[in-house]
């Protein structure tokens, strides 16, 4: 809508993808160095008021350039929501961190599969100034959030807490590895899905349906993953949920009808059962930098899927989408052998 009314060409149109991908993703490692160093919890809050402002106006930008900036002051709340939030849930669940983690990523991951919905509509009722229908909630909620922060002050440890305990960085290193691996696979589906079911003479509207639900299907994984590594423990959890999502993929791959779509949901929960595992066992490999690193997982999961999907495009303008779906589909076998070399000993809770 944003391409139609400003008329813009493929290349401002991506332009402002790019802009919201950097200031969301790039900047979200050193707001979360900075965090970890002043416990500006405020951040928090004023992040997610940050980002609900700048989307909520972009609809009624007036130009293309106001429309940037509005973009990248978006972005940039969500890089200041992230580090705080992330460390907010590591401290407060005292136990079970892989279920709150997971609950916390779920959030978002909602969003991401109803989002389109729920915007669609009010831009489809009201025109685009019907984004402005998510500002007086968006900034609602972060009063509440405040509100609700701020009496737990005295029974919950200072977020980002933990001391000086030097980082495990052979550890976040490998979790980094292992992150991309699945970014590859995981983002390149969630790119490429929709035009894969059109190519099999699917509807449009039936392609995407069926990309959203397998998004919606990954949400519920990722709660599982994350009960389940409080039980288990987190290699158990990474090492399983890689390669068997990537097995369950090409299930889906070289079956037909129901059995295909069957198994194409199932490898969604699984492939994203061991992210908010990733995550908390970053966390507790650099406990005084929670902030920073679990930013730089979130910022490297993204930036990393983005120029997976670019390479993905290429490859399957020369072998098909189905071969290179074969292809790309092994990234996250590899991050599952490679997560073998994680700790056993990693802490349950």
């Amino acid at each position: 809508m944003l391409t139609v009314f400003f008329n813009l060409s493929y290349l401002l149109a991506g332009l402002v993808a790019m802009v919201f991908n950097v200031t969301s993703s790039i900047l979200q490692p050193l707001i979360g160095r900075w965090f970890d160093r002043t416990q500006a919890a405020w951040i928090l809050e004023a992040g997610l008021a940050l980002n609900c402002i700048g989307m909520s106006l972009v609809g009624i930008s007036p130009n293309y350039v106001l429309l940037l900036f509005l973009v990248g002051t978006a972005g940039l709340g969500s890089a200041a929501f992230h580090p705080p939030g992330f460390s907010a849930v590591v401290k407060s669940a005292q136990s079970g961190k892989g279920g709150a983690m997971g609950i916390f990523l779920s959030g978002g991951n909602i969003v991401v599969f109803l989002g389109p919905v729920v915007a669609g509509s009010l831009m489809s009722s009201f025109g685009l100034s019907g984004t402005l229908f998510f500002l007086p909630i968006g900034l609602l909620v972060a009063m509440l959030l405040f509100r609700i922060r701020r009496p737990e002050k005295g029974k919950i440890p200072p977020l980002g807490s933990e001391g000086n305990q030097p980082a495990n960085k052979r550890l976040v290193s490998l979790l980094a590895a292992i992150t991309a691996l699945r970014s590859v696979t995981i983002q390149s589906a969630v790119t490429f899905l929709p035009m894969f079911f059109v190519a099999r003479g699917a509807s449009l509207f039936l392609a995407t349906t069926i990309a959203s639900i397998w998004l919606g299907v990954a949400v519920l994984g990722q709660l599982g993953g994350g009960f389940l590594s409080d039980r288990l423990g987190r290699r158990s959890v990474i090492v399983g949920s890689l390669l068997a999502g990537a097995c369950l993929f090409y299930g889906f791959l070289i079956t037909d009808g129901i059995l295909s779509l069957f198994l194409l949901g199932l490898s969604g929960a699984a492939l994203y059962a061991n992210w908010s595992v990733i995550v908390v066992m970053s966390s507790e490999a650099a406990p005084s930098n929670v902030g920073a690193v679990s930013g730089f997982m979130l910022g490297f999961f993204i930036g990393i899927g983005g120029v997976a999907a670019l390479v993905f495009g290429g490859v399957a303008d020369i072998i098909g989408l189905h071969s290179a779906f074969l292809l790309f589909a092994g990234f996250a076998f590899l991050g599952g052998l490679l997560a073998l070399f994680l700790p056993k000993n990693a802490r349950l809770a």
